[in-house]
């Protein structure tokens, strides 16, 4: 991984993520750093939780077998969080290591839980009629920008996907919210995105992200990575996403540092922009009824 900008979780900042989540990634120790960013410890009653990673919600049948069999043994209550992975309620501190190896076994105790990596995104066009994009393509290329550019475990940040407007993967309440749609450049169709920023809950609504820019589907990689980099720089100890983005001027403002990026080249010199993530033709925006239309 590539050298992590100052003021990421991963520089020994101690950070707040979501909603009262802490996560300090000082250790170089993976059962410390898995503790210091999966697991939640309740101030009023003590309770323990700890989240299993579960990239883009991915879960094998084998990991499946064995995470009852680890519930079985913990005898912990286990329930699905709205970030796509699995929760471990009502553990004891003493079961934590077993926790960890249990979950190290199956490959499901990386860091990644509340963090930057940790990308939600819709099924999108794999297997939904209404999509116009495959938004679980792009998720898996945005954790890969960010893995690449040293960016995976920068905290206070939320990335989610959707494949059209109707925000299954809740793109409209994420920190950094992409929605598909068509774009047609150079008398061609290809994939493209709105950037939406700044959508969060709040203590009684919820706030809509604000409208940022369309990108090119290929491009949107590297606009979110850009948008992380310039927050986990530019953020005060402690800060949340909304509050340095208001800071910085707005969705608009921020926008501005990614202007090159909404720039379709002609056919010719990149081919690839007119064919969406995990295709091999070019792309077509298909859409028929399913159970999301009406």
């Amino acid at each position: 991984m590539g050298d992590v900008p100052a003021g990421t979780a991963a520089s020994g900042e101690v950070t707040e993520v979501g909603q009262g989540v802490r996560v300090d990634l000082r250790s170089s120790d993976p059962f410390k750093r898995w503790e210091q960013a999966s697991v939640v410890r309740g101030s009023a009653k003590g309770t323990v939780s700890a989240v299993a990673y579960a990239a883009l919600g991915d879960i094998t049948a084998a990991q499946f077998h064995s995470l009852a069999d680890i519930q079985r043994e913990l005898d912990a209550d286990v329930r699905l969080s709205n970030r796509q992975n699995v929760v471990f309620r009502e553990l004891r501190e003493d079961q934590l290591r077993t926790l960890f190896d249990r979950l190290e076994a199956i490959g499901m105790a990386r860091p990644g839980a509340e963090l930057a990596r940790d990308v939600v995104a819709c099924p999108g066009a794999d297997t939904c009629n209404i999509a116009v994009t495959q938004s679980r393509g792009l998720a898996k290329a945005i954790g890969d920008e960010l893995e690449e550019s040293g960016l995976a475990e920068v905290g206070g940040v939320r990335i989610n996907i959707s494949g059209c407007t109707n925000s299954c993967g809740q793109h409209h309440a994420a920190d950094i919210g992409l929605f598909g749609a068509e774009r047609r450049a150079n008398g061609k169709s290809l994939p493209g995105y709105q950037l939406l920023l700044g959508g969060h809950v709040g203590q009684e609504q919820i706030h809509f992200g604000q409208k940022a820019l369309r990108l090119p589907a290929k491009n949107a990689p590297l606009a979110v990575a850009r948008v992380v980099r310039k927050f986990a720089n530019e953020r005060s100890a402690g800060e949340t996403f909304t509050t340095w983005l208001d800071r910085s001027g707005g969705a608009a403002i921020v926008a501005k540092d990614l202007l090159d990026l909404d720039v379709v080249p002609k056919p010719d010199d990149a081919p690839h922009f007119y064919v969406d993530y995990d295709e091999t033709g070019p792309y077509v925006a298909e859409v028929s009824e399913s159970e999301c239309a009406t």
